[in-house]
């Protein structure tokens, strides 16, 4: 489905033998270092059944790419070249990936028979690691302005605040499969699945609290799980009116979800004794310090899914074959949905067949997205030059909260897209295979952020009201519906090099096209206002226009190499005001290599690369986060430059 997405994940089946191999890589820059420990082992149970347990364990160094940070740091500063501000440590602050630690991961699959056409099984991962989000430095004349004298006196050369988020991620499934000559075949599976993340802010202050704040601060934690029961069934049913027996299949499933925000620490959202008073050096009033999850973002939220799901696939004759599924569910939320999907496949000849097909998809609103609330605070001069400064509230806002309505907000509906298929396959060889798809798929009712509306917007709106305080604001919302239009060519061909061994060959070629077909207007707050150029841009223009994917794996004796070449086409990133600072990014090729070889003992050593040329996309044009960052964000790859790697492994 087009919104909904599938993810086909296949897990190891062995019930004998194992491995053990450690990984080691680093950008050419010389950061960004990677070290990985990873292993499994098969185990034999009764009845031809099997235990696979696997794990990895590792760490990650932080990664940049930047440009020095040329402000003046210092209060008092007129030159950037003096010895103060030259020798400040964090003059080059980093814009990149961050540490990632005690990382590490487990998987245990197992199957065994029970009877017979009676078998359990069940499968569980486990995933943990830290990971450091470094923000923008603070250097020492914000902290002044923006923080008063306390926080200068802790943080001299300035502050750079990191963000630890330690993730926790766990999925058990069980289920018994039956199958029966004359009932058919029969799954029953129970899985239930929770993510947890929980964050700290580190280098904190919260300057109301004084010397008292502490500069390690909880902030919440954000936490959804979910839990599935599902009965699915398939059977074959011989008939003399179609070329082959006709496949019936149905289901049920029942499914409950739930997501929680809880709130951090008091220091990070409450105002301590010094709120409001005057600094005595600034001579500006001292503001409060909101971070993370606070008491008015808490929420507890939860959806109960029941829904059935019939399908019929026929081979109506010896060319053609048909297929048609339809599935109702009852949301405890969104009420109930009927969606379908009808699939045809003609054989031309043995080598060339046609296929399309047509659904209708859903997909409700996240319950992230529903129950998504946040808020920072800035201090700002109002109005300008008055030397009265206050505290300006920016606001992520619930999609249905009070606040949100007055901007027109609403309860998110759900997104609703239709998808149509066309394709060709054709088989020149017995050892070749190319195919041809093309598809429109048009999204309808599209949930997107807004835009931080600012106080020339929101400001008349709350005026008068308990939310005169917000200054900006973003919510949640319908927004826009959407048509896509693309196509998609993959071929294979296997070489069978005799004497010298076997060559793969994969390529791949897709292209599409996004466009928004509708954008709606919300409250009395225009759709182009809601999201603006930029946003537009990043549904419209924000990936490349295309990609192409070329691949080679030559196998001799215990040789193994592949070679890897990607090109992302032209995208842009469109400036929110200014269309002439626009900037399109020139089409990037990206070249991977893996060299690896297996001795007779069942040792393998492997050297490569990711990005073997050291390819970059464009730079940024402009002065964006003080010119620090060089590439931007939305970039596909290459920010980081070439990375290599080596690593051994042993089979036993």
């Amino acid at each position: 489905d087009a919104i909904a997405g599938v993810i086909n994940i296949v897990l190891k089946e062995r019930d004998e033998g194992g491995n053990a191999g450690y990984r080691f890589g680093g950008y050419k820059k010389g950061d960004g270092l990677q070290r990985k420990l990873s292993g499994w082992k098969g185990f034999a149970l009764p009845n031809d059944g099997f235990l696979t347990l696997a794990f990895d364990a590792g760490s990650q160094d932080p990664a940049s790419d930047t440009r020095d940070d040329n402000r003046l740091f210092y209060p008092g500063s007129t030159r950037i070249d003096t010895p103060r501000e030259q020798n400040n440590r964090y003059r080059n602050w980093r814009w990149g990936s961050g540490n990632v630690s005690d990382q590490y991961n487990f998987t245990a699959n197992a199957e065994m028979g029970l009877s017979e056409g009676l078998s359990a099984y069940g499968f569980a991962t486990y995933a943990h690691k830290n990971t450091d989000a470094e923000n923008f430095f603070d250097p020492p004349t914000t902290l002044r302005n923006n923080y008063g004298s306390v926080a200068l006196a802790r943080y001299p050369d300035g502050r750079l605040p990191v963000t630890r988020y330690g993730l926790e991620d766990v999925a058990v499934t069980g289920g018994l499969r039956f199958e029966d000559q004359a009932l058919g075949k029969f799954d029953l599976a129970l899985n239930y699945g929770d993510n947890r993340v929980d964050s700290t802010d580190r280098d904190a202050i919260n300057p109301s609290w004084g010397s008292a704040s502490p500069s390690t601060i909880y902030t919440g934690r954000r936490e959804a799980d979910q839990t599935n029961l599902t009965l699915d069934w398939t059977r074959d049913f011989a008939n003399d009116w179609l070329f082959k027996p006709l496949t019936v299949s149905a289901g049920l499933a029942w499914r409950q979800e739930h997501y929680d925000l809880s709130e951090g620490d008091a220091a990070g959202w409450s105002n301590g004794p010094l709120f409001n008073t005057i600094d005595p050096i600034t001579g500006r009033r001292i503001p409060g310090y909101y971070s993370g999850i606070t008491q008015v973002d808490a929420v507890s939220l939860d959806r109960r899914v029941i829904g059935a799901y019939f399908d019929v696939e026929a081979q109506l004759t010896e060319k053609f074959q048909a297929g048609v599924a339809v599935r109702s569910e009852h949301y405890s939320d969104f009420g109930d949905t009927t969606n379908g999907k009808l699939s045809l496949r003609y054989d031309f000849t043995p080598q060339i067949a046609a296929r399309a097909s047509a659904s209708t998809g859903y997909r409700a609103p996240s319950l992230v997205q529903s129950g998504l609330s946040s808020f920072s605070v800035q201090v700002v001069e109002q109005p300008p030059g008055s030397g009265n400064w206050v505290e300006a509230q920016q606001r992520t806002l619930r999609a249905d909260s009070p606040e949100a309505a007055l901007l027109g907000g609403k309860t998110l509906k759900p997104e609703e897209s239709t998808n149509f298929s066309v394709g060709l396959v054709w088989r020149p060889l017995p050892n070749a295979s190319v195919t041809l798809d093309a598809y429109r798929i048009d999204i309808d009712n599209r949930i997107t952020l807004s835009d931080q509306l600012p106080a020339s917007v929101v400001g008349p709106i709350f005026a008068g009201t308990p939310y005169a305080n917000i200054q900006s604001a973003a919510f949640y919302t319908n927004i826009a519906d959407t048509r896509t239009d693309g196509f998609e060519l993959a071929g294979h061909y296997q070489l069978d090099a005799g004497r010298w061994g076997r060559v793969d060959f994969n390529g791949g070629y897709a292209r599409n096209n996004t466009r928004i077909t509708g954008l709606d207007d919300v409250g009395s707050i225009p759709g182009n206002q809601i999201i603006g150029r930029n946003t537009q841009g990043l549904i419209e223009d924000g990936t490349p226009e295309d990609k192409l994917t070329l691949s080679a794996n030559w196998l001799y004796d215990g040789w193994s190499v592949t070679v890897a070449q990607r090109r992302y086409g032209e995208w842009k990133n469109r400036n929110a005001a200014n269309p002439t600072l626009d900037q399109t990014f020139s089409p990037q090729w990206v070249t991977d290599l893996d060299v690896s070889y297996r001795f007779d003992l069942g040792l393998t050593l492997s050297a490569g690369a990711i990005n073997l040329f050291d390819s970059h996309p464009d730079k940024l044009e402009g002065a964006q986060l003080y010119g620090v960052p060089k590439y931007s964000i939305t970039s596909p790859e290459g920010a980081q430059g070439a990375f290599y790697y080596t690593s051994v492994s042993y089979d036993f």
